[in-house]
């Protein structure tokens, strides 16, 4: 299991499944949750949760037929 996320590159975006796109934001959004807590800054922690995010993001409006 992954305990830390870095910030994935493009190729490791795409090649990701949607199922574990998804499980990733989850991660993602617990690191920031855990510096949030611990008084740390969430700067580069919501980047990488944002990467995530926007990957599905655009998954879900090609899905949609646009």
């Amino acid at each position: 299991m992954l305990n830390t996320l870095m910030m994935p590159t493009y190729n490791e975006l795409v090649g990701l499944s949607t199922a574990e796109l998804t499980k990733r934001i989850g991660l993602a959004l617990g690191q920031v949750d855990k510096a949030e807590k611990r008084g740390e800054s969430t700067i580069d922690k919501a980047k990488i949760y944002l990467a995530y995010k926007n990957e599905l993001a655009k998954r879900d409006y090609k899905q949609r037929g646009h």
